[in-house]
Formats: structure tokens, sequence, C-alpha cells
């Protein structure tokens, strides 16, 4: 029925332009709830039943523009972490678009300066909901740390010992090191080393995650970059292209994207295996039997999502929104509070409801700017 409803709006906008600004906020609140939905259960199909198949070369443009983007924003939230990966490109894609927007199409706002200033809270809350998003994620990297120290065959040599000493690595190492020299031995002399090894290795650790992480935070500023640029092609189309009927072109475009990728993959694999057999064999599982419930009704949402971005971004222009769309994060992190109950504490609930109090503000901010 919602989907009917969006197929309506888009039949009938040009014959609208009096209520265009109206249909544009619920594009980009249905695109909110399609993007911010989707992960909650994982890309497939939609059928768009009333529209003329029309196609541009421009939407290849955008099709890799937005598989590209993807693979940097599927690479961020590896090595990076959701929270703060969804946080870093939703805000970079405020940027860009608002750019692009403002200074490359010249929109027409009531106020550059009081749009600027929507787009600030946005970024404001963006920030504040991807930091209090992070904070357990955090807690509870640091307690699989500190776990397997805790385990060790060292507690257990601590129990012969006074307590004192075994209450902090610098004990530890003393202990070790009496030992050593009371009992002259090489066996001994092996256990201080890796006794050494164990304790130098956390802050081995930090400094891997402290790049891995900022792989992972380029890769997710990649995936704003190009999110932002995503539809600059559509508004570079012929008008009878724009709207609605890009999404084939886009459609089509992602596609061939999405082949040209797994073709580079396959002929990268062949070649460090030597063996067009062995590339195969290392292509990712599509995991159907598994997931293909989960996948479908996310494919849906997200398909539903990208539809309704095309037409906010054409009935509300680049800069206000794609801006107000990169509002999905709320609906996601709700779910991942009320259903997935990823944040606990409630004082870290707080906070972030403040942030998204913050962004919804600056949404309503930007809706009296057009």
């Amino acid at each position: 029925m919602l989907y009917q409803h969006v197929l309506l709006i888009a039949n009938n906008f040009r014959q609208m332009d009096s209520c265009g600004n109206g249909y544009g906020l619920l594009a980009a609140f249905v695109a909110c709830i399609g993007f911010g939905s989707f992960g909650a259960p994982l890309k497939s199909e939609v059928l768009l039943l009333g529209a003329e198949f029309e196609f541009t070369t421009w939407g290849i443009v955008s099709g890799f523009l937005w598989v590209t983007g993807g693979v940097g924003g599927i690479y961020g939230i590896r090595n990076a972490g959701l929270a703060i990966s969804v946080g870093t490109w939703s805000s970079v894609t405020v940027l860009i678009s608002f750019a692009w927007g403002i200074f490359f199409f010249d929109e027409e706002v009531q106020s550059i300066a009081g749009t600027s200033i929507g787009v600030v809270f946005l970024l404001l809350g963006f920030v504040g909901m991807a930091y209090f998003s992070s904070a357990g994620e955090d807690y509870r990297d640091e307690e699989a740390l500190t776990e397997p120290l805790l385990e060790s065959s060292d507690e257990e040599a601590c129990t012969l010992r006074d307590n004192e000493a075994c209450t902090s690595d610098e004990g530890l190492m003393n202990l070790v090191q009496t030992e050593t020299n009371v009992v002259k031995g090489s066996l001994i002399e092996f256990e201080v080393e890796e006794q050494q090894t164990i304790i130098a290795n956390p802050k081995e650790k930090v400094g891997l995650e402290y790049e891995k992480k900022l792989l992972g935070l380029l890769g997710a500023v990649l995936d704003g970059v190009l999110g932002g640029s995503n539809l600059i092609p559509m508004k570079l189309a012929p008008t009878i292209y724009q709207g609605l009927d890009y999404t084939i072109s886009f459609a089509i475009g992602a596609a061939i994207a999405t082949l040209t990728g797994w073709i580079l993959y396959f002929l990268v694999s062949s070649c460090k295996e030597e063996s067009f057999a062995a590339g195969y064999q290392a292509l990712p599982s599509l995991h159907l039997r598994k997931i293909w419930m989960q996948g479908t009704v996310s494919g849906t949402l997200w398909s539903i999502g990208n539809v309704s971005q095309i037409l906010s971004v054409t009935l509300l222009g680049e800069s206000i929104g794609m801006s107000i769309i990169q509002s999905q994060m709320i609906i996601s992190g709700l779910l991942g509070i009320v259903l997935f109950k990823e944040i606990k504490d409630m004082k870290t609930i707080i906070f972030w409801v403040a942030s998204a109090v913050v962004t919804f503000t600056g949404i309503v901010f930007l809706s009296h700017k057009f």
C-alpha cells in the first residue's frame, strides 16, 4: 500500500507543482524509513509498475558511483564499526550534496544561511548518534581484549603468591623476573619472554586497531562522497529521464557495476590462485538457502528507499532532499535500541535520543527553507 502511494505521487507530481514540496518531504520520509530499516532483516529487485521504460547512459554513471560507494561503506563497517561508519558517511553525504546543490546547481532556497544552520543541526545530530551508538561497542571490545589475559595460566601462578603482586601487569612482570633470578633455567627464561610478549600484545593490538579503524573511516568517507554524488548524473540527464523514469537507468547501471565488480574479483582471484576453478571457488557465497527471506525483505526496503530518494531529490533538490534522507540514522538507531537492545545503558540512550532530537530539528529547519 505504501509503495503504491509513492508511485501515485510519482505519476502526478508534474501536474501538482504547487504541492511538490510537500510530496518531496513525504518521499524523503519514506526514504528514511526504507534506508533506515533495510539492515534490520540484509538487495533484491522491486518491480516498478506504471513506469515507462526509459534509459540514459547517465544511469550507468550513477550505478558505478553507488556500487563503489557501497563497497567503501561495507569496508568501513567491517573495520571501523557500524555506528561510526554510518555517522561518517551520512555527515559527508550531507556536506557533499549540500555543496552540489547550492554551489553547482544554484538551487533556490529562502536563505542560504538558514539552510546552512539546518545542515549544521543535522551534522551535530549525526555525530552525536554515531558517538553514543558506538559507546556500547567500544565497551564490549575492551572486555573482549581483557578476557584472554584474565583466563591465562598467569592467574593460576598468582594464587601461590601475594595477591597484591598480581593486581597489575607490573606486579606480574616483577613476579616472573624474581622467579628467573631464583631458578636459573632455560624454561623459566622462556616464560619471562613469553610474559613480556603477552603484556606487549595489547599495545600492538591498539596500534593495529587504530590503523584498521582509520582505513575503515576512509572507506566510510568514500561512501559519503560518492553517495552524495550518485544522483548528480540524473540532474545532468535530459528532463525526460529524470524523476521516477530515472530508476530504470539507475538499476541497469547498478547491475552493470555489480557484475563488473564480480568479474574483476574473479579475475584477480584466478590470477592469485593460478586457476579459474580456484578463482570461482573464491567468490563470496550468496547464502541463498540461509538468508533468502532476510535478503528479500532487506532488498525490498532498500529499493523502496532508493526510489523515494530519487523522487525526493527531484522534488526538493540535491541539497535539501539528500540531506533529509540521511536522517535514516534515526530509524536504524531506534531499531538497534528497541528491537536489538544494542544500547542498554539508560544514560547513553538519553544522550542518543537528545542527538536524534537535534537531527529532527535540522530536518524541520530545512523543510522551511526551500
